[in-house]
């Protein structure tokens, strides 16, 4: 299954990109609405975002060392943020939200085909929801997120176990299971 995105960044290198507003007439049709992978040095400045039923933000396999500034962030779906398979060491300063999301602000490593590898060395700073609760966030065991010491913060401790077990679920079944059926047996 592929996701429907409304703008999909792909295979970029140190670029940048200013005053990004990513609006879409109908955000219920979109997966997700902003859609990152394989970027790597690129920089996003002045984002607003209204979120798909998925994510605002999914950030897919194999993006590092990006930075996403003075962020704006509606959320209409699961998450705000996804981050996925080998996106390391990414930078989110300034995020504000504006409203909750049905499962969870932030998810670091859930599942992904494409990549199996943990994405490590996430960091938000100074991150918070409009209304001033504390931005809900929960990665899978390997992935842990950090935030700088003005984010008001609450990890998911049952949702980062859950998670964990789904993933390797996941994998046992697609990577092992699959395979062993692809090779006849």
């Amino acid at each position: 299954m592929t996701d429907k995105n409304f703008k999909s960044y792909e295979n970029e290198f140190a670029q940048l990109y200013g005053d990004v507003s990513l609006i879409p007439p109908h955000p219920l049709n979109w997966d997700d609405v902003m859609k990152v992978f394989r970027c790597t040095w690129c920089r996003w400045e002045g984002v607003e975002v209204v979120g798909g039923k998925e994510d605002c933000i999914d950030l897919g396999r194999e993006s590092s060392d990006n930075t996403l500034e003075d962020l704006t962030l509606t959320p209409n779906g699961k998450y705000v943020f996804t981050i996925k398979g080998g996106s390391n060491n990414n930078h989110f300063n300034g995020v504000y939200i504006m409203s909750k999301p049905s499962v969870v602000d932030i998810e670091v490593g859930n599942w992904s085909t494409h990549n199996y590898e943990k994405s490590t060395g996430n960091r938000f700073n100074v991150a918070g929801h409009s209304d001033g609760s504390p931005v809900t966030y929960c990665y899978r065991l390997g992935c842990k997120v950090k935030f700088d010491s003005t984010s008001k913060v609450k990890h998911l401790w049952w949702r980062s176990i859950g998670l964990t077990f789904y993933w390797w679920f996941k994998y046992v079944w697609h990577v092992i299971l699959k395979r062993h059926d692809n090779m006849g047996h």
